[in-house]
């Protein structure tokens, strides 16, 4: 004869039926848990994250697992793949902030919310300048930048018929995307340059002497910008030679390119002036040929384009830096001379 224990069943049947509640639910709130809780108490330090278009979920998953940016790649996945995140998931690159949970970095990922970064481009910075600037903040690679600034077809689609796209970078101050295309960059610098320059009168010439000007005035003293450009203006008059360092340092840096095309390995622009400069022979050295150098030497602002197209009347031909770095004017050799004299000894 079978006993049968209809205790036992009701308290066995009980605890089934609990479990079957509880495990659900233990298993859900892990995994919401998981979802809202951030890895920041494991890694301290945010990082960059490129999603290709073509990255299964997995890859993206273990992407972010090996920057120890998710505990676990496999309940990341799994979140993804269950919410449909997957199907939405837009190629770029993106920073993980430190305080981002796992349901944060998909709202990012689905979003399109790539990372970018706010770069000031001062006045006075040439291409090569711009390249290290780009290349340090990530932005774009030095290389491919340089390369399409001096991509004539391309320069020619933004209406600019010159060697290189230097003097038509407008410095001011940007938002550019992280792994940015170079192309993106110097349309968006190009298009600000033309904007600034509307309904003025500007000849190539113009933009040449303007980023000399640049290049040459102390931007705390308000009259060197104007005195400056009187100073190139009065020498081109009487042919004298210009005698403009800058202009050879960019002459450097040109040939360094140059090289660096033919060649290839590593290229490392020219900053700081060298004598040896003065007599490299170049149609930029304004020491050894006389009238402009044939293309701007740097990207001037609003303020030195239009001392470029009206200086001021003055007789000035030298000027030179005192210890204070204020400019100082004279109209004769003598004169500077004298200046000299008197300011730096």
């Amino acid at each position: 004869m079978c006993y049968f224990d209809y205790r036992l069943y009701k308290r066995v049947k009980k605890i089934i039926f609990i479990l079957e509640i509880i495990v659900p639910v233990i298993i859900i709130g892990c995994l919401f848990l998981y979802a809202f809780t951030p890895q920041s108490f494991i890694h301290k330090k945010p990082e960059l994250i490129t999603i290709s278009k073509g990255n299964s979920l997995k890859e993206i998953a273990y992407k972010l697992h090996d920057k120890k940016l998710v505990g676990n790649p496999y309940l990341f996945y799994f979140i993804g793949f269950i919410s449909g995140y997957s199907k939405y998931i837009q190629a770029g690159t993106y920073y993980v902030s430190i305080d981002q949970s796992p349901a944060s970095i998909y709202h990012e990922l689905v979003n399109g919310s790539v990372a970018s970064v706010k770069v000031v481009i001062p006045p006075g910075l040439n291409i090569f300048d711009m390249a290290q600037v780009m290349s340090k903040d990530k932005i774009t690679a030095k290389k491919p930048f340089l390369k399409k600034c001096f991509d004539k077809k391309f320069l020619l689609s933004l209406k600019i018929d010159a060697k290189s796209a230097e003097g038509f970078l407008y410095p001011d101050t940007y938002v550019f995307k992280i792994n940015s295309k170079p192309k993106n960059i110097i349309k968006r610098m190009v298009s600000e340059f033309f904007i600034k320059t509307k309904n003025m009168k500007l000849t190539y010439k113009d933009l040449i002497i303007a980023s000399l000007i640049i290049k040459e005035a102390d931007e705390n003293d308000k009259n060197s910008t104007g005195f400056i450009s009187s100073v190139i203006h009065n020498r081109l008059k009487i042919n004298m030679p210009l005698d403009i360092d800058s202009t050879s340092i960019y002459s450097l840096n040109l040939i360094m390119y140059e090289n660096y095309l033919k060649t290839g390995g590593k290229y490392k622009p020219v900053f700081h002036m060298k004598q040896i400069y003065l007599k490299t022979k170049s149609p930029y050295n304004t020491y050894m040929n006389y009238g402009l150098p044939p293309t701007p030497i740097a990207n001037p602002d609003i303020k030195a384009i239009k001392a470029a197209i009206a200086p001021p009347k003055t007789k000035y031909l030298y000027y030179m830096a005192e210890k204070t770095g204020k400019t100082v004017f004279s109209d004769s050799l003598a004169g500077q001379i004298k200046n000299i004299d008197k300011y730096l000894k």
